[in-house]
């Protein structure tokens, strides 16, 4: 039978492996390809204005995927064994980050560039997988908390 803390890493994953999915998608058309606004999934996912939001000169997608495949290798590892404190902890961490992240944006794409949008804004997308990532992993660490000694 399997344990509630290893569901919850299969679901952490889950999460993780969507937005890497979604984020890499993006990084792809903003970095390699003719432009994200041409991709085969601009009818569901939209990118947002003609010009890229960029920090420190990349597109903010790239910054998403980096932080979504490193949730997506710590929930990986925490699935492998017994998950420790410290792991969830870095987990609910990227996860406050993952959504301030994205909320800032969907208010800086939204509110302040007043960006058109063909499909739901992809920061939006990012929101929804982040917010399940720390909702996931407050609920592990909350069990870890109430486990007996030794288990």
């Amino acid at each position: 039978m399997m344990t509630s803390n290893r569901k919850l890493a299969i679901v952490s994953l889950t999460f993780a492996f969507a937005g890497s999915l979604l984020s890499g998608y993006l990084t792809y058309w903003n970095l390699i390809g003719p432009s994200c606004h041409q991709g085969p999934l601009n009818w569901l996912v939209s990118c947002g204005g003609p010009a890229k939001v960029l920090i420190f000169g990349l597109p903010t997608c790239v910054y998403g995927f980096a932080m979504f495949f490193t949730v997506f290798l710590l929930s990986a590892a925490a699935l492998a064994g017994k998950p420790k404190k410290s792991m969830i902890k870095a987990l609910i961490i990227l996860g406050v980050v993952g959504t301030l992240f994205s909320s800032t944006l969907i208010v800086y794409e939204v509110w302040i560039l007043k960006l058109t949008f063909t499909g739901l804004p992809a920061c939006v997308y990012g929101l929804l997988f982040y917010l399940g990532i720390l909702i996931t992993n407050v609920t592990a660490y909350r069990r870890i908390q109430h486990e007996p000694v030794g288990t």
